[in-house]
């Protein structure tokens, strides 16, 4: 039984880390080989790699069955593969992550930079549009394409802190930096300093989530306010979401936040 535990985690690895159609290939080398000796096996499945470096991870995980699990029948193993790989399919349509940066490149792994996630996530936008924000400051890409989705009946909610709702702790007007159409055309929520925690020696807390979500099904969580710098100065790091439950989760909790009277209309 621990053998084929660890053979279902190398096989879900193995699934995770190769394309589905080489996967399919693999499975079907195996369902091919039927009774043959493990070397004329082993030969065949990896016939169907043509990468080095893919060939090298494939032959490590043959390597690794015959040596802790050869019980397991080429069959059995075929199946487990395409079951993993019916998951995993599953799993990459359902939710998607992105990470997102601003800042220099490492060239280490593909990054997004955060004002072409943000503009993405708002001209996606067909319905709903939310936008958290701490700062606002001359985003002045941003703000047109605020513009052009009020534009195509798009109903947008942003949050921001402001001077007299933060009692100081930032002290431009951050609703006339978004402009007078974007305020016009969407509903603006602060927090009440009323309604705002405090802590013994009576400081209160402030409105620093950066969050920006389209229809309940595209989000951005970003240590990035709506600023020029911040768009593309600073060093920012965020992930961007597409499907799955937490768009839809985060849309609700603000909603909520809403008719709990948290967050107040200007």
């Amino acid at each position: 039984m621990i053998e084929q535990r660890h053979m279902a985690q190398k096989i879900r690895r193995l699934v995770a880390d190769l394309p589905v159609e080489l996967v399919g290939s693999l499975a079907a080398a195996l369902g091919e080989a039927g009774a043959s000796d493990w070397p004329a096996l082993r030969t065949g499945v990896m016939s169907t790699v043509a990468q080095p470096d893919v060939r090298e991870q494939v032959g490590r995980f043959l390597d690794f069955w015959q040596a802790n699990a050869p019980g397991v029948s080429p069959d059995s193993v075929a199946l487990s593969l395409m079951a993993a790989v019916q998951v995993e399919e599953y799993h990459r349509g359902y939710q998607k992550l992105e990470l997102v940066w601003t800042g220099p490149d490492s060239q280490v792994i593909p990054l997004r930079r955060t004002d072409q996630a943000l503009l993405q996530l708002i001209n996606s936008a067909q319905k709903r549009l939310h936008v958290v924000s701490f700062a606002v400051y001359k985003p002045q890409a941003i703000i047109q394409a605020l513009i052009n989705a009020a534009q195509r009946g798009v109903s947008i909610a942003i949050y921001l802190e402001t001077p007299d709702a933060s009692e100081g702790k930032i002290t431009h007007d951050t609703i006339k930096a978004l402009g007078r159409r974007v305020a016009q055309a969407a509903r603006i929520y602060v927090w009440p300093l009323a309604r705002r925690l405090r802590d013994a020696q009576g400081r209160h807390g402030s409105l620093h989530a950066k969050v920006a979500l389209a229809d309940a099904q595209s989000m951005l969580i970003s240590s990035a306010n709506l600023t020029g710098h911040a768009m593309t100065l600073n060093m920012e790091m965020g992930l961007l979401v597409h499907g799955g439950e937490l768009p839809a989760q985060v849309e609700a909790h603000l909603q909520r936040l809403v008719e709990q009277g948290v967050f107040e209309l200007v």
